[in-house]
């Protein structure tokens, strides 16, 4: 169950740097557990994001999740303030959906057992 946990917070930080890193002064996190699932959902307002970076940003994040490299990588989430980095949570989830309207940015990502 502590493993599970840091998994989740390691995914939180990494998103709450990306965000920071783009100007975000403002967040807002739901955490939800529930059998089988964590389900986060961040919306901040990051001072901008190009076409081309919210278009990498969606991409990374709908990386298929990769159950097999997980044990070994999960760890890396959150060491360092490179972008891709983002492919790795990517690869820790399951689910993800992301969207950037009337300056604000909402991610939302399904981690299943």
């Amino acid at each position: 169950m502590k493993i599970k946990f840091q998994k989740t917070m390691n995914i939180v930080s990494e998103l709450l740097s990306y965000c920071q890193l783009h100007g975000a002064k403002e967040y807002h996190l739901d955490i939800k557990e529930e059998d089988g699932a964590v389900t986060l959902l961040m919306r901040a307002c990051p001072e901008l994001i190009t076409d081309s970076e919210f278009e990498f940003l969606k991409t990374a994040l709908s990386a298929p999740r990769q159950r097999d490299v997980e044990q070994q990588y999960w760890e890396l989430v959150g060491e360092s303030d490179v972008d891709s980095e983002l492919t790795l949570i990517g690869m820790l989830c399951d689910e993800a959906k992301v969207e950037y309207a009337d300056s604000v940015l909402t991610i939302w990502l399904k981690r299943l057992d």
